[in-house]
C-alpha cells in the first residue's frame, strides 16, 4: 500500500470512529434542523417538461425568452473581407 492510500484510510478509519463515538450523542441532541434541504430535490434538471411547464404556469414565472440573433440585411453581399485581406501594395492599413 503507498502513503496516499495508507493516509486515505487512516483518515477514514478516524472518521469512522467519530461517527461510532457520537452516535450515542444523536438522541439528545439530534443534526436533522442543521442539515440544509437538498439543493436539487425541485432543480428543474431533473424535472420533466411536462411537470416544468405545469409548475411555470402555477407559479407565473417563465424562462427567459431566447431572441434570435438580429442578421445585418444591408451589408453588401459582394463585399467580403477576411482578417487577411490588405491592401493591393502589400501594406496593412488599419484604418480599413
Amino acid at each position: 500500500m503507498s502513503d496516499d492510500q495508507t493516509l486515505f484510510a487512516s483518515i477514514i478509519e478516524e472518521h469512522l470512529a467519530l461517527k461510532r463515538k457520537n452516535s450515542n450523542l444523536e438522541q439528545d441532541m439530534p443534526l436533522e434542523e442543521f442539515i440544509p434541504a437538498d439543493p436539487f430535490d425541485n432543480h428543474a434538471l431533473f424535472k420533466t417538461e411536462d411537470s416544468a411547464r405545469i409548475e411555470e404556469e402555477e407559479t407565473g414565472e417563465h424562462p427567459a425568452v431566447r431572441l434570435d440573433w438580429e442578421t445585418n440585411t444591408t451589408a453588401d453581399a459582394t463585399e467580403e473581407t477576411g482578417w487577411s485581406d490588405t491592401q493591393a501594395s502589400g501594406e496593412f492599413d488599419w484604418e480599413t
